[in-house]
């Protein structure tokens, strides 16, 4: 049986089950997670990319596999999988759009396909009789070739302003700058339960993102003729918890992305395990993840008495599957060959110095009854920057180079602020009410979590 479905124009065909009653959910097919579970699988064990080899024979290359057999045998357990690698791929690409609608399922059960694969291709026979269970937790990473200004696939990166409610549980691609950056915490993966009464050990697995575990208020350890244990006899044992790291990011809109007169808005990112501590503030970045709405804190459930319900107004944040750090756009200068033979050359013209304050702001001209020729020179000097100096009593001295304009108005100030603004590979253009005591760049703000960082 076969699938038809609709994305950005493009009309894709998937195959499903062999039966004709398939299960189907709001009206569009899907696929079993059995069936999932197996493509996903044989994507990684059988994904190759062709490299030239000796003699110009074209080499296939196990790249996946490959990838997590080094990745387990240095002690990382992580597997990062191209989302492009999956639409070009014949098992992949039925794995690309059931991820992109339900990413919360489908994650943590291609998390136990990399525990099958890892039982197979790594271990070997010393975790033959292992249970799935007590293999080591292997995560998995998305990316996806994007730039800032780009699309990859047929999925688009989108605006923050964009994330609207039909977005939710679906997989999503946003770009922005980091903020807020909290400390990271631990959070436990599996929670182990002991029975004050019996004795008997219960494992809970916590899903990840803000969620709480349910603990439950009975103990089913002993047999049904024997007495029954009291109500909420577990006491957690943490020597034998399994922990992972847990953080909290604040994403907020490119500055070139917000429309004129508004301000920019932020929203929350739930990192965890390998993604953690992997950006500051100020770090322009792409997320691949799942947009959640879920209670306002974790494990928060009722609003205020017995028989109120939940609340219907959800927290909603954004379930990291993968970062890509300063990638595109402004965030990095992507040099070539050619370009850096250039660069050599003019290093090496004695005359380079005069020709660099003429590319500053070359609309702006100059006269002989101004000093527009020593504030192209102030402000060339302004964006190579200095170099940081160390006394010999240990005191730093920052390179970082500040210019202060003053003039009567029309003598060209603001245009050669955003002259600075467009050349540099990082800037903020702010006046007026955007400069605030706190600085432009950075300020230690504290919240009900403690100190952060924002930018």
């Amino acid at each position: 049986m076969a699938s038809l479905f609709q994305e950005d124009g493009a009309i894709r065909i998937i195959e499903g089950p062999e039966q004709a009653d398939g299960p189907s959910v709001d009206g569009g097919f899907k696929v079993e997670p059995n069936v999932i579970a197996n493509k996903f699988k044989k994507f990684v064990r059988e994904y190759a990319y062709n490299t030239a080899g000796a003699g110009g024979i074209n080499v296939g290359t196990l790249k996946y596999r490959e990838q997590l057999q080094q990745n387990c045998s240095r002690g990382e357990y992580y597997l990062v999988v191209n989302l492009n690698d999956l639409n070009t791929h014949e098992d992949g690409e039925v794995l690309a759009h059931a991820l992109q609608d339900r990413p919360t399922e489908m994650v943590p059960l291609c998390e136990r396909v990399l525990k099958e694969l890892y039982k197979e291709l790594v271990a070997g026979d010393e975790v033959e009789d292992l249970a799935v269970e007590k293999l080591p937790f292997i995560q998995l990473v998305l990316t996806c070739d994007v730039d800032l200004e780009g699309s990859f696939g047929t999925m688009k990166p989108m605006m923050i302003r964009d994330l609207t409610s039909s977005e939710v549980e679906k997989l999503v691609v946003v770009q922005g700058i980091v903020i807020s950056v909290k400390k990271a915490k631990h959070k436990a993966r599996k929670v182990v339960m002991k029975c004050s009464n019996c004795e008997n050990m219960k494992e809970i697995t916590v899903p990840d993102g803000y969620s709480a575990a349910h603990i439950p208020s009975g103990c089913d350890g002993r047999p049904a003729l024997l007495e029954k244990c009291p109500p909420n006899p577990w006491v957690i044992q943490d020597e034998l918890c399994e922990f992972v790291d847990d953080q909290t990011l604040k994403l907020q809109e490119l500055p070139e992305h917000v429309p004129v007169g508004e301000m920019p808005r932020s929203f929350d990112l739930h990192v965890h395990n390998h993604l953690v501590d992997k950006c500051v503030p100020g770090t322009r970045l792409t997320t691949i993840g799942a947009f959640c709405a879920t209670e306002r804190a974790a494990g928060s459930s009722m609003a205020g008495g017995r028989g109120k319900g939940t609340e219907t107004v959800k927290y909603s944040y954004i379930k990291v599957i993968g970062l890509d750090v300063a990638q595109g756009g402004k965030a990095a200068l992507d040099i070539s060959q050619e370009e850096e033979e250039r660069f050599a050359q003019l290093a090496k013209d004695p005359e380079i110095r005069e020709k660099i304050y003429q590319s500053i702001a070359p609309s702006i001209c100059a006269s002989k009854k101004d000093v527009i020729d020593e504030v192209k020179k102030a402000l060339a000097c302004l964006l190579f920057g200095g170099s940081r100096k160390y006394l010999p009593d240990g005191t730093r001295m920052r390179g970082d180079i500040n210019i202060l304009l003053m003039g009567d108005p029309g003598t060209a100030k603001s245009q050669f602020l955003k002259f600075a603004e467009k050349a540099a590979p990082i800037a903020v253009y702010t006046s007026g009410k955007g400069s605030s005591a706190a600085g432009l760049t950075a300020a230690i703000v504290r919240d009900r979590d403690g100190f952060s960082l924002e930018g």
